[in-house]
């Protein structure tokens, strides 16, 4: 078609810098559209942003420094170049440099916003790939398997790094709800393992995960063989309630064969 929205959503679709068009509003502004490039920066597929609040949906963070660039919008259409923090589906959060302008599409008040991350993203799988070593490798559920067959490579790339996410921050973690000696250690050395992706967060006091730079392909790979090692974790167990609770974590992935062959001779 040949109206303005479409138009401007097939300009969003082609840009190669991270775009959203949304409505206009300081609480309850939603999203119209939004292009492959910002859906990868803030590690969500559209079919979870579509219509949704910025706010409550999506990366806008409800703090002075918005409201101020929205009074930017309504007295003068536009801004360039302000610096901001925006937040991930994984809970990171990304500092950007945004330029938006106020527009009209097909008689409906719109922002357009366009995003830079500060830090360009750099790729630390070599760094980690020393790292690998003989544990055995989980697989996923077979109708798992089947359902991410049916993703699309970008989705399963989103889908993948937020699957990671879940089972390295449960790694790290366990240690603080079941300090035995076994999985201390684990979790100190997944920690060491995990250090090129690790991100602190402004002011230091909490540090998060952060695998945007890896694709599908890396990322099932880590997420494969970190649940392999929890499930020998669990093998190996000799507290039943820590065992249990490593069971929860590495539930959508099969205990590797070798670990099951030793299971029946014991």
């Amino acid at each position: 078609m040949f109206d303005t929205k479409s138009l401007c959503l097939n300009l969003i679709e082609r840009s190669n810098v991270a775009t959203v068009l949304s409505t206009c509003s300081q609480v309850d502004a939603r999203y119209l559209a939004a292009n492959g490039t910002y859906l990868t920066l803030i590690e969500r597929i559209w079919a979870e942003l579509d219509g949704q609040s910025l706010i409550g949906k999506g990366s806008a963070i409800d703090n002075a420094a918005r409201e101020r660039r929205l009074g930017l919008l309504d007295r003068q259409g536009f801004y360039d170049c302000e610096q901001a923090v925006i937040g991930t589906a994984s809970g990171r959060q990304v500092a950007v440099e945004i330029s938006a302008q106020r527009i009209w599409c097909s008689g409906l008040a719109c922002d357009l916003e366009f995003f830079r991350p500060l830090s360009p993203l750099a790729d630390p799988v070599e760094a980690s790939d020393h790292d690998a070593g003989p544990t055995p490798r989980a697989s996923f559920l077979p109708e798992l398997q089947a359902n991410l067959q049916m993703l699309s490579g970008f989705d399963r790339t989103i889908l993948m790094r937020r699957m990671l996410t879940a089972v390295a921050e449960g790694g790290l973690l366990v240690a603080k709800v079941a300090p035995n000696p076994s999985i201390i250690r684990f979790s100190e050395a997944l920690r060491n393992r995990l250090a090129p992706y690790l991100s602190a967060e402004r002011g230091g006091a909490e540090t998060k995960l952060d695998f945007s730079a890896l694709d599908a392909a890396a990322a099932e790979r880590h997420v494969l063989d970190m649940a392999g090692e929890i499930w020998s974790l669990i093998h190996f167990a000799k507290d039943a309630d820590a065992a249990r609770m490593l069971e929860k974590l590495v539930a959508p992935y099969t205990r590797p064969a070798s670990l099951l062959v030793g299971k029946t001779g014991a």
